[in-house]
């Protein structure tokens, strides 16, 4: 969280070149009401998102709506990809899923934008690519 601009987004950036790295979840590392997100490159992220077949994570826990609706709607201006995740630790959680799917609206994300929208073969092999 210190580090700045240049450094994190670098930070970013070698963590999702891994092979097995295909989304970048916590994708700001912001808490609501708590830490503010990392101030990343957003267009060096989009780059490589889009060279590197790599996505972004909209997470729909309450004390997180990472990312923010700004930020999404400069990915799906960007043709980023994103998926939306609950980041569920208990069944009952899977209810959140609600908040990301409104938090995607309210950056103008359509199911074009959101992998998890696929059907589960088209989504297996977006993972393979």
């Amino acid at each position: 969280f210190n580090l700045d601009r240049e450094d994190i987004t670098k930070r970013v950036i070698a963590g999702l070149s891994h092979p097995k790295a295909k989304i970048l979840a916590h994708p700001t590392g912001r808490l609501l009401n708590e830490r503010p997100g990392y101030d990343l490159d957003w267009e060096k992220i989009f780059e490589f998102c889009k060279t590197n077949n790599k996505a972004l994570e909209i997470n729909s826990w309450p004390d997180r709506l990472d990312l923010s609706d700004s930020i999404i709607r400069l990915a799906v201006e960007a043709n980023v990809k994103m998926v939306i995740n609950t980041d569920s630790h208990a069944v009952w959680q899977m209810e959140l899923m609600k908040y990301g799917v409104a938090m995607a609206r309210r950056g103008w994300a359509t199911k074009n934008d959101i992998l998890n929208t696929l059907p589960y073969n088209e989504f297996l092999e977006w993972l393979d690519k």
